[in-house]
């Protein structure tokens, strides 16, 4: 992994841990996200493995979808409620948000697991499986409300994990890059 690409991976989890800042956070994670997908798009790039970053980017897309329109039915519902509807229909309004939004949750974070665990092969830095499977367990235990602790904590791991990775020489690169053709 060249020196760019760990810059741009570790400053974008870094970024993405600080996610949690109030006001600021938002920002934060969201330019966090753009410089990890820089960084991946990079290292995919120089790999030869287009998949690297189009499985990140799928993982990226259900989530933001799914949590948009979960965003949606929970917005009807709460409509619902204001409008001393049926109750049961507002309730289920919630079920359906709450459902969406967790199988997206748990389906992006599934991608994004797969792409950390084939660059902890590559790079030998088994932190990066850690990472991901944290992301991806942390997205799993939503339901019991420990899992955004979870993955707060696998992006702290994906940080380190991008810093602390070796830098290939050129000629080991080159001969992966063969090998992987």
């Amino acid at each position: 992994m060249d020196s760019n690409t760990k810059v741009l991976g570790g400053l974008g989890s870094l970024f993405i841990v600080f996610g949690v800042i109030p006001y600021a956070g938002g920002v934060l994670a969201l330019v966090g996200f753009v410089l990890l997908a820089i960084a991946l798009k990079n290292f995919s790039d120089s790999r030869g493995r287009p998949q690297f970053f189009s499985d990140f980017v799928k993982g990226i897309i259900i989530y933001i979808v799914g949590v948009f329109v979960g965003l949606i039915f929970g917005v009807g519902s709460i409509l619902s409620l204001s409008q001393e509807q049926e109750g049961i229909f507002a309730y289920g309004l919630m079920v359906v948000a709450f459902t969406i939004m967790y199988a997206a949750t748990v389906f992006g974070s599934y991608y994004m697991k797969k792409v950390f665990s084939e660059i902890a092969l590559i790079t030998a830095n088994g932190l990066f499986d850690w990472g991901g499977k944290l992301l991806f367990w942390g997205a799993i235990l939503t339901v019991v409300a420990v899992g955004a602790v979870v993955s707060w904590i696998g992006w702290i791991v994906l940080t380190v994990a991008f810093f602390t990775t070796q830098e290939n020489m050129k000629e080991e690169r080159d001969g992966e890059v063969k090998g992987a053709s």
